[in-house]
């Protein structure tokens, strides 16, 4: 069964300011329709380039987004989707959530 999720997107903007993102975008099931109870979230990422320690960071918003959305969530650095066929069906259908205000 289909059902919609429901963000804090205060509480992600917050968490993407501490953590250097630069964009933040939804994909997956939570924009295609197809979210269900048992779903996680899927987050591609794209982080500032003057980070000190960017996997801290990525670690950090993983663990954050999880407590935020009170669920499992894959965070996918955009940059690093090296998969044609991925990269495509993800960039395909995202909705953007945070964008730092540079």
């Amino acid at each position: 069964m289909s059902q919609t999720v429901s963000l804090d997107l205060d509480a992600i903007s917050r968490a993407a300011e501490r953590h250097g993102v630069a964009e933040l975008e939804l994909f997956g099931s939570a924009v295609s329709g197809d979210f269900a109870t048992d779903s996680d979230v899927d987050f591609l990422v794209v982080f500032l380039p003057d980070r000190a320690d960017p996997f801290e960071d990525f670690c950090a918003l993983r663990d954050e987004l999880c407590q935020i959305v009170e669920r499992d969530v894959d965070l996918v650095v955009k940059r690093a989707i090296r998969n044609p066929y991925f990269r495509e069906s993800a960039l395909a259908h995202t909705e953007t959530v945070y964008v730092a205000h540079l």
